[in-house]
């Protein structure tokens, strides 16, 4: 049952990630409709706040998160799972940066921006690392987890906004390819999991 749920969200989110790119593909953004949620995020004065928030929600958080989890997972004897899911996240970064960006081509100030790496790898470590322990975890925790996957992913999403770096369909598509790239990793590990499991038994 969690293997088909894995399997139908990867897919979905795959194919959503392809119809958004398919429809900014070489487009030069913001387009008019972005402009005005650029514009809620303040005057150009706090573009360099903003980028101080990528700068903190970025590297930073993103090595607190997996070495929390590492922690955690040896405690929990999910160690090796752990360190899959973290690479299925990687995986999900690299295939924005180097397979989706560039054969979108979507520009803003002359670079290319359609996914964000900031937001994939902040979308995809919280998803991988909920993901690799949610075995391990109780309800209450697992709920926590999960909330604060999603503040971080939104926070990420408004600073590179804030910071004019990205537009909101960036950022969409970003958190699109990112749940569609862990998940399908994880049904294949759940998958295989599976199969090893009677043998031990």
């Amino acid at each position: 049952m969690l293997r088909a749920r894995l399997t139908v969200t990867a897919l979905m989110s795959l194919l959503a990630t392809a119809v958004l790119a398919l429809a900014v593909a070489h487009g030069r953004s913001p387009y008019p409709f972005e402009n005005r949620a650029l514009g809620w995020l303040g005057p150009p004065s706090a573009i360099p706040t903003w980028a101080d928030l990528v700068e903190y929600l970025g590297d930073p958080a993103i090595c607190a998160a997996v070495a929390a989890s590492v922690c955690l997972g040896f405690v929990r004897r999910a160690l090796s799972r752990v360190v899959v899911f973290a690479a299925f996240a990687a995986v999900a970064l690299l295939t924005s940066e180097h397979l989706v960006k560039p054969l979108v081509q979507r520009t803003y100030d002359a670079e290319l921006t359609f996914p964000s790496g900031n937001v994939t790898a902040v979308s995809a470590t919280a998803l991988a690392m909920w993901l690799a322990l949610s075995p391990v975890l109780g309800k209450r925790a697992r709920t926590i987890g999960l909330l604060l996957g999603i503040v971080w992913v939104l926070l990420m999403s408004l600073a590179v906004v804030g910071a004019q770096w990205h537009t909101p369909l960036d950022c969409v598509g970003s958190i699109l390819l990112s749940i569609g790239i862990v998940t399908a990793g994880a049904a294949v590990y759940e998958s295989a999991a599976t199969r090893r499991s009677p043998r031990e038994a």
